[in-house]
């Protein structure tokens, strides 16, 4: 997979998303097709973020299934902090 500008601009969107929609609460599932309805990401785009994120323990994969492979995901703690620096 190729990681360059763009994907890390499609990366911090989707981070600052899954906050926005969790209210920084890290139990909170959000359905990962309203990611990808908010973000306007195919299905693979939307699995090699989730992924890369995941392996950056940003995120956390709540649940299998659904049309975008993955069903919900959550924000870790590590990835409300990573906002956070961000902004």
């Amino acid at each position: 997979m190729l990681i360059g500008g763009d994907f890390n601009s499609r990366a911090k969107q989707l981070l600052f998303q899954l906050v926005e929609l969790s209210e920084r609460d890290t139990d909170k599932r959000i359905p990962v097709e309203e990611l990808a309805k908010e973000l306007e990401v195919d299905r693979t785009e939307l699995k090699n973020l989730l992924e890369y994120l995941e392996n950056k323990e940003l995120i956390s994969i709540a649940s299998i299934g659904g049309p975008f492979l993955y069903g919900h995901a959550k924000i870790t703690e590590k990835g409300i902090l990573k906002v956070l620096n961000l902004k």
